[in-house]
């Protein structure tokens, strides 16, 4: 048998150590470890490795894989934020605070969160700050005379999104910025959302959902107007809390409405359903193979995600976040149908009130 020449042995060599060099793996086998990952908590390690394995880990839809992590704020006073901690419900033991970006949003003053990210007024605009990988986006100007402080902005989709914009509603006007666009729009209304008001996208559309279940759709579009979509529920003269949840494409409206014992609730989901005979909400009777995560705060909308028995979460079932801190779990689970006790410490109603300030909520970061 004729050896091999030192060339060839010096090649092989060679191709062992490339083999060795983690960075220069293949998009395929980065695939095949992404798609074995059980939480983003594994994403994140995965993306953080080089910048070759966070440009495949960015091509990917962290929502089709994984759940959403919990975002807990800590504050000093007010809305003057301290720290932020992250939360997994794939490994429920896990937490880490957020301190590698902790001097670009330690003791700013923090309104809302929306689609991953932190929002905030500043110098009369409104700065959007990743906390993931702290980087700012701001907005133009807005007009000089008005008070925006008590007012709640919202991206409609996510800036990785061609469409993504950001709402801002006041009591009388509607301010809508197109990202990279110079400059806002500004509506005035002939019907007005009453109380607060959340937001959620469905195919291009963008949806606005008020405190006495008035439906809205916002055109962008040739220009920006708010028309009625649909008045009210009609059944129901009380309603603890409302969500709205994209879910599969879909718009849903999630309520906890009180049962005939008032001290008790149970949830109740409905989907928009626009067909020949009009615009309105059918009841839904399951989830099926999908659960949705709502935070404290209606005015940020829910998030769904599909197959959550995947990471050993559990389907047609709604992930509440609760206050966090004082050694209280920071979520609860509730199977729809189920009835709630409201008394009951773990219950999303229990001690519920309405903050000025951002509490817990769910998140899909974005890198």
């Amino acid at each position: 048998m004729t050896r091999p020449s030192i060339a060839n042995r010096r090649r092989r060599r060679g191709d062992r150590s490339t083999v060795r060099n983690w960075s220069d793996l293949p998009d395929g086998p980065l695939h095949t470890i992404l798609t074995c990952l059980c939480s983003l908590v594994d994403f994140i390690s995965f993306s953080s490795v080089c910048r070759s394995w966070r440009a495949v880990a960015s091509s990917v839809s962290t929502a089709s894989l994984f759940p959403p992590l919990l975002l807990c704020p800590t504050f000093f006073r007010f809305s003057i934020l301290s720290s932020l901690s992250l939360l997994d419900p794939a490994s429920p033991s896990f937490s880490s605070s957020l301190s590698r970006n902790s001097n670009k949003f330690a003791s700013i003053v923090f309104h809302s969160y929306s689609h991953g990210h932190l929002l905030r007024f500043s110098q009369n605009r409104i700065i959007i700050l990743n906390p993931f990988t702290g980087d700012e986006l701001f907005s133009p100007l807005l007009p000089q005379n008005r008070n925006f402080f008590p007012y709640f902005p919202l991206l409609t989709s996510p800036l990785s999104s061609p469409d993504s914009g950001l709402l801002l509603l006041t009591s009388d006007t509607l301010f809508h910025w197109h990202i990279n666009s110079p400059s806002w729009s500004i509506h005035n209304p002939k019907f007005k959302p009453s109380g607060r008001t959340t937001f959620a996208t469905v195919q291009e559309k963008v949806y606005a959902l008020d405190s006495l279940d008035t439906l809205f759709v916002l055109d962008v579009s040739p220009q920006l107007h708010l028309r009625l979509a649909v008045d009210g529920l009609g059944d129901w003269a009380f309603i603890f809390q409302r969500f709205l949840v994209v879910c599969d494409g879909q718009l849903l409206l999630l309520l906890l409405v009180p049962t005939d014992e008032l001290i008790y609730a149970q949830l109740e989901v409905y989907r928009l359903d626009s067909s020949v005979n009009g615009t309105r909400w059918v009841k839904q009777q399951t989830l099926g193979n999908w659960a949705i995560f709502v935070g404290y705060d209606c005015r940020v909308p829910g998030l769904a995600v599909e197959n959550p028995e995947r990471w050993g979460g559990r389907s047609n079932c709604v992930y509440f976040a609760t206050e966090y801190g004082d050694g209280a779990w920071p979520w609860t689970v509730i199977k729809l149908g189920d009835v709630i006790d409201t008394l009951d410490p773990e219950s999303p109603l229990f001690n519920a009130k309405f903050r000025n300030r951002p509490s817990s909520a769910w998140v899909h970061p974005g890198f």
